[in-house]
């Protein structure tokens, strides 16, 4: 369980850093992440997602070109999947929209489009069989117990303070539309 945990939050904090690098050559003044830390859990999630999908399909496919496709095509499909949700998940509970893709060719909505699901198959299919193994190997499974255990704490720290800055959001303008309501209700009674 430590495993995986270690594995979507450090997926989590590389996908922060690639969109910060493309942010910042693309001159876009943006956070990647919803979160105070620096940490995209989309990325975490689907690379996550991918990996169980290589671990089930790898017990029946021979390695050869073909099954090398499938496997691009799954990851990109559930790395477009994860994407989608995530976008949903976000606008649903906070409202905001952290990536549109309107303005994309072959868009789907807002939160998916071909273009970046083509890029993000890529990515995964070097991360799984060319990255993983070495970070598997060097970093994620030599991360102490207790580390993950402060990892687990600050991010649940952090998840916190954003629930609570939405909700007093929340708050903030439910005030307001009773005070209107207020308003409204005096200048009637005039």
């Amino acid at each position: 369980m430590l495993y995986y945990i270690n594995l979507i939050f450090f997926y989590s904090l590389l996908g922060f850093i690639l969109e910060s690098v493309v942010y910042k050559h693309y001159k876009v003044n943006a956070h990647s992440s919803i979160f105070a830390g620096p940490y995209t859990l989309v990325y975490g999630f689907g690379i996550f997602f991918c990996l169980l999908f290589y671990n089930q399909l790898s017990l029946i496919l021979k390695p050869n070109f073909i099954s090398y496709f499938i496997y691009y095509l799954g990851f990109a499909l559930l790395t477009t999947l994860t994407e989608l949700i995530g976008g949903h998940v976000i606008h649903f509970f906070l409202k905001i929209d952290k990536w549109d893709y309107s303005n994309h060719k072959f868009h789907f909505g807002k939160y998916i489009c071909l273009c970046n699901s083509f890029i993000w198959g890529l990515l995964a299919i070097t991360t799984i069989f060319y990255l993983h193994p070495f970070f598997t190997h060097f970093i994620i499974e030599n991360i102490p117990p207790h580390a993950t255990y402060i990892i687990l704490l600050v991010f649940t720290l952090d998840l916190l303070t954003l629930i609570l800055k939405n909700l007093k959001i929340k708050v903030l303008v439910l005030k307001q539309i009773f005070s209107l309501f207020l308003i409204l209700i005096s200048l009637r009674t005039k």
